[in-house]
C-alpha cells in the first residue's frame, strides 16, 4: 500500500521555453484582436440588448411550461403539493411581460388564452371536478396555445436578430480609440507576464514543496497502517471499501486490490436493513449511534467466519463521511467472558454452600446446640455469623449483577403484603443492628400494604437498604423502617440518623460499585443500591433518598399498589387469563430473555422467522406484538398489515431492534424501543402499558 507517486520538481528547460514563445504569442494575438475587435465590437452593444430580450423571452415560455407542468402534476395525483410553483410562474410570467419587446400584443394575448386555460381546469378540479378538468386538458386546446405561443416567441426571435444586423454600423466610430487602446493593451499585458511568468516559477516551487511534503506525510500515515496490529478497513460514504492495511488482509485473506471498491457487506455484515449506508448504519451529522459493535463475524476469503468487535470511527472529508473499521479478534474477549461465567459458577456453587453450612452452624451454636456459650464466645459467634452473612450477600449482589447483565434476573409476581416484607427484613437484620448496638424499630401501618411482586427480591432491597442504614448510624441510635399506602402507592421507608450520604457521589449513588458510606465505615461493594435500583424497576417502581429532618438520610421506594388503582375489578377465583404477546426475532437468547421478562405479564408465543409469526397468526390474534427489524426470511415490520384482531382493529405494535428505523416505520408502531439503550424494565413497562391502554374500559 503506497501514498501515491513521489512529485517531481518543475522543469527548468520548458519553463525557459515558455517564458520566451508566450510574448511572441501575446504580440500576434493583439495584432489579430486589434483588426477583429473593432468589427466586433460594432455589433456587441446591439447583440446584448437584442440578448436580453431573447433571453426574457426564453425564460417567459420556461415560466409558462413550469405552470402547465404544476397544473398537470395536481391533476394527475390531486397533491397540493404540485402547485407550488404555479403562483411563482405566473407572477414571474407578469413581470418579463412589463419588460419593453419581449411580449408583443399576439404573444400576450396567448399568454391571456393559456392561463385562463389553466385556471379553469384548476379551479374544475379544487370543486371535485377532477375527470372533468383531465377531459378538459385531454382535448388539446392548453397544448395548440402553447404551440402558438412558441411559434410566436420564435418570430419575435428572428425580429431581434434582424435588428442586430441594422445596428453595426452605428459603431465605427469607435474603431480609431478601440484600437489605440489594444496596442497599450498588449504592452502592458507584456509587462504583466513577465511578472506572472515570475510570480508562477515562484508558485510551482512552492506547489512543488507542499506535494513534497504531503507525499511524506501520505509514506508516514501509509506506514503507521501498515505497521498497526488492528485490521483497519477504510470505508466511502456508500460503504465500500477503499484501502486496507496489512492486518485486515491477513485476518480477511484478501490482498489490497481484491477489496478495493466492494462492498463492505463482502466480508462484515454491520449495516444490515434499508436505506443509505449511512442511516444504515447509525451514521448522523458525524455522530455514531454505536462506534463499538461487539461479537460481529468477519467471513474470511476461504469461506470461514471469524468473530470480531468492530470499533468505528468517522473520518470527515470534503467527499463526504469516511468511516474507519478497527477489527479485533474476539476469541480473546470469548475466553475471558468464559473464564468470569465459570468463575460466576464457582462462587455460585462453590462457595455458597459451604457458607450457607458455616452460618447454619453458627446459628446453632448461637441457639445452644452444644450448650449455652459464655458471653466472650458467644460474642464471637456473633461476629463470625455477621461476617459469613456478610459475605454471602457480597456473593449473591456478584450473581445478580451478573444475571442483570445478561437479562437472567427474574421476577415472580405474586400478591403480598409489605409489612410482612418488612419484618422479615427486620428480622434478618436484627443481628447486625444488635452487633452494632443500633435499634431497629418497625413503624408500619396497620393496615395492609398489598402489591404484587417477588417477594424474595423486595426483601433483597429492603435488607439491603437496613444494612447500609445500620452502618451508617452511630452507636445507640435507631433505624426506622415503615411500610404504607401512600398518594395511591405502596412505600416503604429506611430513615438513619447517620451523617448523610456525601455530595460527591449522591449522583451516582444508584451506579455500579458506588458506595455512600464514609470512610470510618466498614466496605461495602457498592453493588447493592445497583441490584436494589433495578428490582425496583422491574416492579415498575421508582427508588430514591432524600436528606432527613434533624440529620440522617431517608431510603424509600414506591410500588404500584393494586388495591388502590381506580378501576379495579372485584377479585375473584379464578385467575383472568395473561394478555397474548407475538415476539418476532431471530436471536433464540433474545426471545428467551424476553420470555422471562415478561413472565407474568403476558404470555408470550415467539417466533423465529416471518413465517412461523404467519403460521401463529392463523390459531388468532395477539393483544400486542413485538418485532425486530431484521429476521432471517425478511424484515419485521412487513407483518404489520396481518396484525389485526377480529374486529378489524389493528393489534399495537412495538418495534425493538439494534437497527435505526426508519421514520415511515417508526410512525406505524405504537412504540419504538432499541436495543442496548432501552433495558429489559423499560421494554416491561412499556408493554404493561400498552396491554392495560388495550384493555381499559371505554367511556359511553
Amino acid at each position: 500500500m503506497s501514498a501515491g507517486t513521489r512529485p517531481r520538481p518543475p522543469s527548468r528547460r520548458r519553463f525557459l521555453l515558455v517564458a520566451v514563445l508566450a510574448p511572441l504569442l501575446v504580440a500576434a494575438l493583439i495584432a489579430w484582436t486589434d483588426s477583429e475587435y473593432a468589427r466586433s465590437l460594432r455589433l456587441q452593444s446591439a447583440a446584448a440588448r437584442s440578448f436580453d430580450r431573447e433571453r426574457a423571452q426564453v425564460m417567459l415560455l420556461s415560466a409558462m411550461k413550469d405552470a402547465e407542468t404544476a397544473q398537470r402534476g395536481y391533476l394527475l395525483t390531486g397533491n397540493a403539493a404540485f402547485l407550488g410553483p404555479y403562483a411563482p410562474a405566473r407572477r414571474f410570467v407578469t413581470r418579463l411581460r412589463a419588460v419593453e419587446g419581449v411580449a408583443d400584443p399576439e404573444v400576450a394575448a396567448l399568454i391571456d388564452t393559456k392561463f385562463a386555460e389553466l385556471d379553469r381546469t384548476l379551479a374544475l378540479s379544487r370543486a371535485g371536478r377532477r375527470e372533468a378538468a383531465r377531459a378538459a386538458v385531454a382535448d388539446g386546446e392548453g397544448r395548440r396555445v402553447m404551440d402558438r405561443l412558441r411559434a410566436a416567441l420564435a418570430r419575435a426571435g428572428v425580429s431581434e436578430r434582424a435588428l442586430t444586423a441594422e445596428r453595426r454600423a452605428a459603431f465605427a466610430r469607435q474603431r480609431s480609440e478601440l484600437r489605440l487602446l489594444l496596442l497599450a493593451t498588449g504592452a502592458m499585458l507584456t509587462l504583466a507576464l513577465a511578472l506572472t511568468l515570475r510570480s508562477l516559477w515562484r508558485s510551482r516551487r512552492e506547489a512543488y514543496d507542499a506535494a513534497l511534503d504531503a507525499y511524506e506525510k501520505g509514506e508516514r500515515n501509509a506506514a503507521i497502517l501498515r505497521g498497526t496490529s488492528d485490521a483497519l478497513l477504510i470505508l466511502n460514504p456508500s460503504g465500500t471499501i477503499e484501502m486496507i492495511n496489512d492486518a485486515a488482509g491477513a485476518l480477511l485473506g484478501y490482498t489490497p486490490e481484491e477489496l478495493e471498491r466492494r462492498d463492505v457487506a463482502t466480508v462484515l455484515r454491520i449495516a444490515e436493513g434499508s436505506g443509505g449506508f449511512h442511516e444504515r448504519i447509525g451514521l448522523d451529522d458525524g455522530r455514531l449511534d454505536r462506534p463499538l459493535l461487539t461479537d460481529r463475524v468477519a467471513r474470511h476469503r476461504d469461506g470461514s467466519e471469524r468473530h470480531v468487535d468492530v470499533a468505528i470511527g468517522v473520518m470527515r472529508v470534503p467527499s463526504g463521511d469516511h468511516l474507519v473499521l478497527s477489527l479485533r479478534d474476539a476469541s480473546e474477549r470469548a475466553r475471558v467472558e468464559r473464564a468470569k461465567d465459570e468463575l460466576i459458577s464457582t462462587i455460585g456453587h462453590e462457595l455458597r454452600t459451604p457458607l450457607t453450612s458455616v452460618v447454619g452452624s453458627l446459628a446453632l451454636l448461637r441457639g445452644g446446640a452444644a450448650a449455652d456459650l459464655p458471653p466472650q464466645a458467644a460474642r464471637l459467634v456473633d461476629i463470625a455469623d455477621n461476617n459469613a452473612r456478610r459475605l454471602i450477600r457480597l456473593i449473591n449482589d456478584l450473581l445478580d449483577i451478573d444475571r442483570i447483565e445478561s437479562g437472567q434476573l427474574a421476577m415472580a409476581r405474586t400478591p403480598l403484603d409489605l409489612r410482612e416484607v418488612v419484618a422479615r427484613a427486620a428480622l434478618d437484620s436484627d443481628g447486625l443492628a444488635r452487633s452494632r448496638d443500633v435499634v431497629l424499630a418497625d413503624a408500619s401501618a396497620g393496615a395492609p400494604v398489598p402489591v404484587e411482586g417477588d417477594a424474595e427480591r423486595l426483601l433483597q432491597v429492603v435488607t439491603n437498604l437496613v444494612s447500609n442504614a445500620i452502618h451508617a448510624s452511630p452507636a445507640g441510635a435507631t433505624v426506622t423502617i415503615a411500610a404504607r399506602v401512600e398518594a395511591g402507592r405502596a412505600l416503604i421507608a429506611v430513615e438513619d440518623r447517620g451523617e448523610g450520604v456525601p455530595a460527591a457521589v449522591r449522583p451516582r449513588l444508584f451506579e455500579r460499585f458506588e458506595s455512600g458510606r464514609a470512610a470510618t465505615h466498614a466496605p461495602a461493594s457498592g453493588l447493592g443500591l445497583a441490584i436494589s435500583r433495578e428490582i425496583v424497576r422491574r416492579h415498575d417502581g421508582t427508588i430514591w433518598f432524600e436528606d432527613r429532618d434533624g440529620g440522617g438520610t431517608r431510603f424509600a421506594f414506591a410500588l404500584p399498589s393494586p388495591g388502590t388503582e381506580p378501576g379495579d375489578a372485584p377479585a375473584s377465583d379464578a385467575p383472568l387469563p395473561l394478555p397474548l404477546l407475538l415476539h418476532l426475532d431471530d436471536d433464540p437468547d433474545v426471545r428467551d430473555t424476553v420470555a422471562a421478562a415478561l413472565a407474568g405479564v403476558a404470555r408470550v408465543l415467539p417466533a423465529a422467522s416471518l413465517a412461523m409469526a404467519r403460521a401463529l397468526l392463523r390459531d388468532g390474534a395477539p393483544d400486542l406484538a413485538l418485532l425486530d427489524m431484521q429476521v432471517v426470511d425478511g424484515h419485521g415490520p412487513e407483518l404489520a398489515p396481518e396484525l389485526v384482531d377480529a374486529s378489524g382493529a389493528p393489534v399495537p405494535v412495538v418495534i425493538y431492534s439494534g437497527q435505526v428505523v426508519p421514520p415511515a416505520l417508526a410512525a406505524r408502531a405504537a412504540v419504538v424501543l432499541t436495543k442496548g439503550r432501552h433495558d429489559l424494565p423499560e421494554l416491561v413497562a412499556t408493554v404493561r402499558r400498552l396491554l392495560a391502554e388495550s384493555h381499559a374500559p371505554v367511556d359511553a
